[in-house]
């Protein structure tokens, strides 16, 4: 099969010729930039560092390490970058939001530390204090469609969209501030519902103007909104279906009207509670499968979902790759390929890899995955 192939079959629950891999294709599937120069350095590729997402310090896999470890799927990612923001220093940033980001000397990545509306007591307030930016910018989606279009008619791998930072449950609670925005859902249902609208709002025009220019070359398109930590859901399962569910089932469908081509939810933690309403409000491909996760067992998982869902993801990020050998990755692999395939997986690695992972591992992974047999 050729990669594209091999990730068609596995969508479709169909057996393939090897498990798929992802790396690279979304900003919840890449890794962070300090580790990926040890990557590099350890294939002998040499080239500079191009960062998808600045605010974790996430990278751009170059086409030569894609090649080197096999991976099935290429990205067309938009470009956040191009969206205004104001620069304070070399450690600090607002970005279009209005959300102020900061890197401690030394530090991996930015952290949210100001919310724009945490301070703001009433709907009125914030209807009449803040603006909300402007979605439309043509650079974000610049030469996007000629990149897709020269991968689909090479017809060699399957083609992944990520507009990135493509929440709506999410960035609500990054203007709000989290516990503001889970206090809001459960006794000022209005405010709520106004970031609610305006963020899907703001999500759609963005994914419009994406899906305009490349829907109709992707095979798989992506939306990451983390609903749970790893304990349980972050809002119980009856919030979830009565505020947010609403939102996330028009955005989906919104999506799934402008391409035809499967969607990939991403939320860390664990999930299962809502797995079944993902499912009925468009999930095709969940990711990331956090393994270490409260009732997140990939066999159970499989067993209950595996003829409805595909997943992709599941190579722990916790102990695994950070911590373990060379043969743990190896076990790891083997054990994840056994209880979610052979069809239905794409492998990867539990969300972003951290800068601390040994960049042997990252290699094993991949590789050794491609020498299974199904």
């Amino acid at each position: 099969m050729t990669p594209r192939e091999r990730v068609l079959a596995a969508i479709n629950f169909k057996v393939p010729d090897k498990i798929p891999t992802e790396f690279g294709s979304t900003n919840c599937t890449t890794i962070a930039s300090k580790g990926y120069s040890e990557v590099k350095k350890l294939l002998g590729i040499n080239k500079p560092d191009i960062l998808l997402m600045e605010d974790f310090q996430l990278s751009v896999i170059d086409e030569e390490v894609l090649q080197e470890l096999e991976t099935d799927t290429r990205g067309v990612p938009g470009k956040p970058h191009y969206y205004p923001k104001k620069i304070i220093d070399e450690n600090t940033y607002y970005d279009n939001f209005g959300i102020k980001y900061y890197m401690p000397e030394n530090g991996l990545y930015y952290d949210m530390v100001e919310n724009p509306l945490a301070g703001m007591e009433t709907l009125e307030e914030i209807k009449d204090s803040y603006e909300w930016p402007d979605p439309n910018n043509p650079k974000v989606v610049e030469g996007l469609r000629e990149q897709a279009k020269r991968l689909k008619e090479e017809n060699k791998y399957a083609i992944i969209g990520d507009m990135v930072n493509t929440g709506i449950f999410e960035p609500s609670h990054y203007v709000r501030g989290f516990q503001n925005f889970l206090i809001d859902l459960m006794v000022n249902e209005d405010i709520a519902c106004y970031i609610l609208e305006q963020i899907y709002n703001y999500q759609t025009k963005r994914y419009e103007a994406y899906l305009n220019e490349v829907g109709e070359y992707l095979d798989i398109v992506f939306v990451g909104d983390d609903l749970a930590s790893t304990q349980t859901t972050l809002i119980s399962p009856e919030t979830y279906r009565n505020i947010v569910k609403p939102y996330h089932k028009e955005y989906f469908k919104f999506i799934k009207s402008r391409t035809k081509a499967k969607l990939l939810y991403h939320s860390c933690g664990n999930v299962t509670p809502l797995i079944d309403d993902l499912i009925e409000v468009g999930v095709d491909i969940l990711n990331p499968i956090q393994v270490n996760a409260n009732d997140m067992d990939t066999k159970y998982l499989k067993e209950r979902y595996g003829d409805r869902l595909c997943f992709l993801g599941a190579i722990d990020t916790n102990k695994v790759l950070p911590e373990g050998s060379v043969q743990d990755v190896r076990d790891e692999v083997k054990r994840r390929i056994e209880d979610l395939g052979p069809s239905g997986y794409i492998l990867a690695a539990v969300h972003d890899i951290q800068a601390d992972v040994p960049p042997q591992n990252v290699i094993e992974m991949y590789k050794y995955a491609k020498s299974i047999k199904l």
